[in-house]
């Protein structure tokens, strides 16, 4: 089958925007790359995203699918791994499209709450040709729970930066799973984190700033100014070993390297807007100097995992020069990157109990996504 590279997925690719770091970035130590062991877990997906891993080690993947020959097709699906590495399908037949710039959008993540349930979130979509778009399903029954498009047209983003505007835009692509069968999901578009509790209420937990951030990185021609706003773009979510809920964002055009930050927001946050300069209450700014985040998760040790999709930003996807990602460690303020120069457009991270990091790769290819397994 011949290898199809697709660009960054539909609704991340807007011009969106974000504010100038108030954190300070954490401390780079070398990369660890011989302390670590890299091998292919699965292989040939379409668009791998969302990975999740629950308690027995089985390892959940989101595939986005391939969209159809009109555009749109059920070709969407959620993928496990069981703990002797067999691949199976647990769910197909989910919504999948492809835009005629080739952009798939489809299943974005797995969340596995507390119950058992394991619930798909499939981003940004028609919903006119699939209900389940911009939705939340929970897989064994197949239920369309939470709705976010319709909590999105409700509730619009009034700091919308496209051109032309679009506050009512929505793309659900990060996610968590609660203790109480509810499930965070980070709106990319709508640059909120929202929760789904298990009746299908949606709730607007914490809404991201947009931020002034640098040009300096793209070429002259282009004839920017020197500084242009940007929206958050929150793509993850993960729950801390202290409760906490940590977001991460890629960041919006102009995609500035080293503009990404991650937030730390309080599990009794509710219908917040983050500031970077505060000190204290329901949402503070964990880190920053990060690029392009599209993953976070916690190991047993409580070290933060962080994966950027493209290290040198998503500038040079767009571009074409660079599809080299990037997954870091962050543990006592240290950010150590882990199998350097191995990742190449990764999207999400999962650690086991057991230690092994999980991560989606090749994330924006059609019959060419992985599964890696990086073990010590």
């Amino acid at each position: 089958m011949r290898l199809q590279r697709l660009p960054l997925f539909g609704a991340l690719v807007s011009l969106l925007a974000s504010l100038v770091l108030v954190a300070p970035a954490a401390a780079a130590a070398p990369a660890a790359r011989a302390t670590w062991r890299v091998s292919v877990l699965a292989s040939g997906l379409d668009n791998p995203r969302g990975i999740a891993v629950d308690e027995n080690g089985r390892v959940f993947v989101a595939a986005a699918g391939r969209g159809g020959p009109m555009g749109y097709a059920p070709t969407g699906k959620i993928l496990v791994i069981d703990r002797w590495g067999r691949l199976r399908t647990f769910a197909a037949g989910l919504p999948s499209a492809k835009s005629p710039e080739g952009e798939i959008t489809g299943p974005t993540n797995i969340a596995l709450p507390e119950d058992g349930t394991p619930v798909a979130i499939i981003g940004g979509g028609p919903q006119n040709v699939d209900p389940r778009f911009n939705s939340t399903v929970r897989l064994r029954t197949g239920q369309v729970t939470g709705n976010i498009q319709a909590f999105v047209n409700a509730h619009p983003d009034r700091t919308d930066l496209d051109r032309p505007p679009n506050p009512t835009d929505s793309n659900p692509y990060g996610a968590a799973g609660l203790d109480d069968a509810g499930v965070l999901v980070t709106d990319a578009a709508n640059n909120t984190l929202l929760m789904v509790g298990p009746a299908g209420r949606v709730q607007m937990i914490a809404k991201f700033p947009n931020q002034v951030i640098s040009t300096s990185h793209l070429p002259p021609q282009m004839g920017l100014p020197p500084m242009l706003p940007a929206e958050a773009v929150p793509t993850t979510v993960a729950v801390g070993p202290d409760g906490y809920w940590y977001v991460g964002e890629l960041k919006g055009f102009p995609f500035t390297p080293g503009a990404s930050r991650i937030w730390r927001v309080a599990p009794w946050a509710r219908n917040v807007t983050c500031s970077p300069t505060a000190r204290s209450g329901a949402c503070t700014l964990f880190m920053g100097g990060f690029t392009s985040i599209t993953g976070l998760d916690f190991g047993p040790d409580g070290s933060l995992y962080v994966v950027e999709i493209v290290k040198s930003g998503v500038f040079g996807l767009f571009s074409g020069t660079s599809t080299t990602g990037a997954l870091y460690r962050v543990r006592n303020g240290v950010r150590t990157e882990i199998a350097a120069g191995q990742l190449t457009v990764p999207d999400d991270v999962a650690v086991g109990r057991n230690g092994t990091i999980y991560v989606t790769n090749k994330s924006v290819f059609v019959g060419g996504g992985e599964v890696l397994a990086i073990r010590r």
